[in-house]
């Protein structure tokens, strides 16, 4: 098997929710990651620790690798330099070195590749550097990682663990090595620099934050051991669906490859539940998820350039999503949910420019339509909830009320407040009997849950002949 190669930060993250929920795919032997440096806060210290707190809580229950540090140790313990000191010799001497941890196929090769690279950068920035200052720097990393690889890869399987690894603080030379050495072994990484003005990690994405020169990075490490405080959930919290796991799949023989033997070897997911005539609960309505797709625009070469939401809306793999998402896409990648392969299809059936609606077809597509809404006029104020794949947060489920009705360049709309972010666009408004009502196609800049979404009434207008 070919070593892991990596793309680094496919999509533009801000928040630090976004990046604790998001989970990179891999394509082939190619794995997403993200490498960020927060210059200054990412929020306030309260909002912090409960981000931190939730992403940690999600990725103990999930079994999926996430790893905060404050520091790493100046020296290894006394019990094993000896051991640290001899596998930093054999690394500098071209030989083979290996950690527990990393039983991963797609890792074979790529630890002692990162770690050369590593090196490399260090003699790069400390020309002046002897050999035995080299060799001290090999020791911590080495150090670093067999303390860290156990907590980042619980199974040891990369596309299971989709591990994190966040450092609060100020990173001395080692650790900035540390950290961007991360994602070469499939890892996401960031820095919070609570005091930082200038980037300072190789390769990173940089988002700036409020300064906080007083924070006390120790004092949340600490409060992350803790046990967290007990809280009512709010009816109005996102709930985020688990996100597609991806299996290494065979390397792509033509632009549009078919891997018959994943897809009959892979459950089909679990069917939406038929819709009722009585509201259903929200933990049924996130049923429908599984008619709901994420994805990626591909270009000429098969590279993931865009992404969004989709919705199968009739038998066949008919699935509805905006135009502006499929707009230039030589090929699409379909991610279903509970489904371990990813899809491919270059089919686009039909697609309107004003209405801003587009078809696309994947043959043998898992899982079921969703009933195209036909009852009396919609109210102000009617029960919705938004389905789609915001920031490449697969399958979010959020909740909110139709708040009025639009009518923009002859178009009609639904505005409505559930939460929906980039990326959610082609995904699915229903209302509380599990109908499709609108196709959310677009937020308003500078207001808060201003999103509208193609009204039911342009959708059954443009599918006429593809749904009965």
């Amino acid at each position: 098997m070919p070593p892991l190669s990596i793309r680094k930060n496919p999509m533009q993250l801000s928040r630090l929710a976004a990046f604790c929920g998001i989970h990179g795919k891999t394509h082939g032997n190619t794995k997403d990651v993200y490498l960020l440096e927060w210059l200054g806060l990412p929020e306030p210290v309260d909002a912090l620790v409960h981000t931190l707190r939730a992403a940690q809580a999600e990725a103990r229950r999930a079994g999926r690798g996430f790893l905060c540090l404050g520091r790493l140790p100046a020296h290894p313990a006394p019990a094993r330099a000896a051991q640290l000191s001899a596998l930093a010799a054999s690394l500098l001497a071209g030989e083979a070195v290996c950690l527990p941890g990393l039983p991963e196929p797609l890792l074979s090769g790529a630890l002692q590749a990162a770690l050369d690279q590593a090196l490399n950068d260090y003699r790069s920035t400390h020309p002046q550097a002897s050999p035995s200052m080299v060799k001290n720097c090999a020791v911590r990393l080495l150090g670093a990682l067999a303390d860290a690889l156990p907590a980042l890869f619980p199974t040891g399987v990369l596309d299971a663990d989709c591990p994190k690894c966040i450092f609060l603080g100020e990173p001395d030379g080692t650790a900035r090595l540390f950290l961007a050495l991360l994602p070469r072994l499939g890892c996401d990484a960031a820095a919070i620099r609570p005091a930082g003005d200038t980037p300072i990690i190789p390769g990173a994405a940089v988002v700036y934050g409020t300064p906080a020169p007083t924070f006390d990075p120790a004092a949340v490490l600490q409060s992350l051991q803790a046990p967290a405080p007990r809280q009512m959930p709010s009816r109005q919290q996102i709930s985020t669906q688990p996100a597609v796991h991806l299996s290494p799949r065979p390397a792509r023989t033509s632009r549009i490859p078919t891997d018959a033997a994943a897809q009959s070897d892979t459950p089909s997911p679990k069917p939406a539940s038929a819709p009722a005539a009585q509201p259903l609960d929200y933990e049924a309505l996130a049923g429908f998820a599984a008619s709901v797709v994420m994805l990626e625009v591909l270009d000429e070469t098969g590279t993931p350039r865009a992404s969004g939401s989709g919705v199968l809306i009739a038998p066949g793999g008919i699935i509805l999503t905006n135009f502006h998402v499929a707009r230039g896409g030589a090929a699409y990648a379909v991610h279903v949910e509970n489904c371990a392969s990813v899809f491919q299809t270059d089919e686009l059936l039909k697609y309107h420019p004003d209405f801003d609606l587009a078809l696309l077809r994947l043959p043998d597509c898992p899982g079921r339509p969703i009933p195209l809404y036909d009852g009396p006029a919609l109210r102000r104020g009617q029960q919705v909830v938004a389905i789609g794949s915001p920031l490449g947060l697969f399958n979010s489920v959020s909740d909110g009320i139709i708040a009025g009705f639009r009518t923009l360049d002859g178009i009609d709309m639904i505005q409505f407040t559930a939460p929906t972010s980039p990326g959610s666009s082609g995904g699915a408004l229903l209302d509380r009997c599990g109908r499709l009502i609108g196709i959310v196609t677009a937020g308003v800049s500078g207001g808060q849950n201003l999103n509208l979404a193609v009204s039911y009434g342009i959708i059954r207008q443009f599918v006429h002949g593809f749904v009965s």
